[in-house]
């Protein structure tokens, strides 16, 4: 009796172990849409539309994924558009990288558009939105409140014009604004710069030059070249490639500038008056760092901005050092006055940057 028991039981659980082995496969049936990638470190791309190389901003991205790479243990890589590029060839280069990677970062006006276009069709994939914002749950986008910066360093730059005593300031009531093309961030930019130029002496003129691309570098040098025949004392480089051809041409003609991303200060010591940094690095590093944590904020749209720590100038220390007595007494005075009302709400700068570009993937 005992034995016949201790046989039924034998028996049944032979059986679930049997079911038990088949169940995996039964499982796996279902077609994988990932099963192309492999398994591993997670695989993050980074697209870029201009080539790296004094390029501050494709520079400055690039530096954030390598200390990812390294601090992370991340697989990256850098894909640039070739010179010429056209939406097709965009298009294609991003659903490559979407198909083959666990992680897409985007941070160009055109490849926003691609992002936007084409997300839905890889929703498995996780995308980065670096200076303008895509609603969606496999998107996490990073902006910039950088008008906020820019309206401090157009005040400080208008103060600094008044300063006739410092070496090869004319006095001449203009200053230039170099962009490589006319897109919402060099707008909102741009906007905040001459109101900060502005509530300091309304009577200096900022003349916008557009090169007509951020991979042009001589044009840049022909742009700062026209501005500084026009009688500009100060430019704001914001032409990627053009920046270093322009500063050159600062150099040569004993003007001064401003520098956008990174700060410049080494590259042309005391005629560089300020910086506005943004610090793209640190929002590549950080969508990295949320990705290979697990805590990927689809659907969110963050802004750096003065409040936060995320957008600011540089302390003016190198640019104030060569200036000694020619420094404006109360420069440090009234740039704490307007960082104040900036934070405070008394002063309201309008962005011009699209920061949803869709809200509806």
């Amino acid at each position: 009796m005992l034995t016949q028991r201790v046989a039924r039981h034998i028996t049944a659980l032979l059986l679930f172990a049997s079911l038990a082995a088949l169940l995996p496969i039964a499982c796996g049936a279902a077609p994988n849409p990932d099963e192309s990638k492999p398994q591993g470190s997670l695989r993050v791309a980074l697209l870029l539309e201009t080539p790296t190389g004094d390029n501050d901003w494709s520079d400055s991205l690039v530096a954030g994924l390598r200390q990812a790479e390294q601090e992370l243990g991340v697989r990256a890589s850098v894909v640039v558009a070739q010179q010429g590029r056209d939406d097709a060839a965009l298009q294609e280069m991003f659903r490559t990288a979407a198909a083959s990677n666990d992680l897409v970062l985007v941070a160009s006006s055109g490849l926003h558009e691609v992002l936007r276009n084409n997300a839905a069709n890889f929703r498995r994939t996780m995308f980065g939105c670096i200076d303008a914002g895509v609603r969606a749950p496999n998107i996490m986008s990073i902006t910039f409140a950088d008008e906020h910066a820019a309206y401090l360093a157009g005040a400080a730059a208008a103060m600094v014009a008044r300063q006739t005593s410092l070496p090869g300031m004319r006095g001449s009531k203009v200053m230039g604004w170099i962009t490589g093309e006319d897109c919402p961030s060099m707008r909102s930019l741009l906007g905040g710069f001459t109101e900060g130029v502005r509530v300091i002496d309304p009577e200096i003129r900022v003349v916008n030059v557009v090169t007509g691309s951020f991979a042009d570098a001589e044009a840049g040098r022909v742009a700062a070249r026209k501005l500084l025949d026009q009688g500009a004392d100060v430019l704001v480089l914001a032409s990627g490639a053009g920046n270093g051809p322009a500063l050159q041409e600062v150099k040569a003609r004993n003007a001064y500038a401003v520098g956008l991303d990174t700060n410049k200060d080494a590259q042309l010591p005391g005629h560089v008056i300020t910086s506005i940094l943004k610090h793209p690095n640190k929002a590549v590093y950080d969508i990295v760092a949320a990705a290979a944590s697990g805590k990927f904020a689809g659907k969110e749209i963050l802004v750096r901005d003065l409040q936060n720590g995320g957008v600011d100038i540089t302390d003016m220390a190198t640019f104030k050092a060569a200036a000694g007595k020619n420094t404006p007494q109360d420069l440090d005075r009234r740039l704490r006055e307007l960082r104040g009302e900036i934070l405070n709400g008394g002063v309201r700068l309008k962005s011009l940057r699209e920061r949803t570009l869709c809200d509806c993937l």
